[in-house]
């Protein structure tokens, strides 16, 4: 079988991603996460829902949620690490201090609790795993610049010394002073990171039913188009011919947010993990060049990426979280304590009375919410208990109260 040109390698990474995003489309997965979403923060009943009456949320998948998660990830883990060769035992109990430390010193808990909400609440989360090393162009400062060029003139001294004949074309000290570099490369970052990825923002492969039997998995990143533009980690060519793709953002989150039109020009970048070839790429939405062409994995254990499953279900790839489980038992809840809202709000006491019996100044002192205020009567001939009588009302079944009980139980 013939080997595929970049080009061919890089429409086959678009096609199945734009089918991945079609299958998830047609299942309604993501329109399900955002309903998820909305559940969590309360907003349970529609923006469209056009009523005169109380429409009441009581929140129980915010509460649901957050008593579960701190007993998954509310404490620093003690991370173990055994030998399984005797003569082992003293690196292993290094490994295993350093990775108790690392946890810590870089707070790997936030993202890892970050990713335990979203295993909950939509039924699983992606961590995203690897070493980070960051290298930056720096001035260097006057200090720096005198104690490289007294290096340097050691070293001519020494040199000297040992080749005397050579000692003649040696550079002169202002050869060297003008030799002495302005900027020097520093290592800014260089240490494991653990980043939790959107659920939205990761796709894998349709035919798979779990992570072991995916045949790839993408991750879209979103980026400054200025930022992407200065990435020397991309081909200079196609840095140059990146443009602004908002509008492709806008759309996907269209229904979560609006932050997209107060952000700068912004552009979509993915990363495409394939695993049977254990390949990995970078292109632009809409490019028709890759932004770092595929290369062998980076990663010793494969793909960087781990994901938290809640509750499989069979022959599917993506399980259920706590809420979704529960969505019905919510919206019902709403329901009924709206429902007992307003039957409250008419059970208002009314009272029927001889309009004729009553002046201005009675039927003022009548509707006061004064105690104690004497209403005065004008008609003296019909007996006070017929002036006025309480207009009878249906109680409100203690049933209903019962039934919300029920429910929340």
């Amino acid at each position: 079988m013939a080997r595929k040109t970049r080009q061919e390698k890089l429409e086959s990474y678009i096609d199945k991603v734009g089918k991945c995003q079609r299958w998830r489309e047609q299942e309604q997965y993501e329109q399900t996460w955002r309903r998820l979403v909305d559940m969590y923060k309360g907003k349970h009943w529609p923006a469209t829902t056009a009523t005169k009456s109380d429409l009441i949320a009581v929140n129980l998948a915010f509460s649901t949620i957050n008593v579960i998660a701190p007993s998954v990830a509310v404490n620093y883990p003690k991370i173990v690490v055994q030998a399984t060769n005797p003569e082992n035992r003293d690196r292993a109990a290094f490994v295993e201090a350093v990775a108790n430390y690392l946890w810590k010193h870089h707070d790997f808990r936030t993202p890892f609790r970050r990713t335990v909400k979203d295993f909950l609440i939509f039924g699983h989360g992606w961590v995203k795993t690897g070493w980070k090393f960051v290298e930056q162009e720096q001035q260097i400062s006057e200090d720096e610049r005198e104690s490289m060029f007294n290096s340097a003139l050691t070293e001519l001294d020494a040199f000297a010394l040992e080749t005397p004949e050579l000692s003649n074309d040696l550079p002169s000290e202002e050869d060297v002073a003008a030799n002495i570099p302005s900027t020097v490369m520093r290592i800014v970052e260089d240490q494991p990171f653990v980043e939790r990825v959107s659920p939205f923002d990761m796709f894998v492969d349709p035919a798979a039913t779990c992570i072991e039997d995916a045949q790839w998995i993408a991750q879209r990143i979103n980026r400054p188009l200025d930022e992407a533009k200065n990435d020397r980690r991309y081909k200079a060519s196609a840095r140059r011919r990146l443009s602004a793709n908002s509008d492709y953002s806008e759309d996907i989150y269209a229904m979560s947010d609006d932050r997209w039109e107060f952000l700068d020009d912004q552009v979509v970048i993915w990363e495409y993990y394939d695993i049977m070839a254990n390949t990995v790429a970078v292109y632009a939405e809409g490019s028709d060049e890759f932004l770092v062409d595929p290369v062998s994995m980076p990663y010793a254990y494969g793909h960087p990426f781990t994901m938290l499953r809640n509750y499989d279900v069979p022959g599917q790839f993506y399980p259920i979280g706590d809420l979704e489980s529960i969505e019905s038992l919510q919206l019902e809840l709403d329901k009924t304590r709206s429902q007992l809202m307003n039957d409250r709000k008419r059970y208002a006491r009314k009272y029927l009375y001889h309009e004729r019996s009553f002046g201005p100044e009675g039927r003022e002192a009548l509707e006061s919410e004064e105690d104690g205020r004497m209403v005065p009567v004008v008609d003296e001939n019909r007996p006070l208990n017929e002036v006025v009588i309480p207009m009878p009302q249906v109680p409100i079944s203690p049933e209903i109260y019962a039934y919300s009980d029920i429910i929340e139980q």
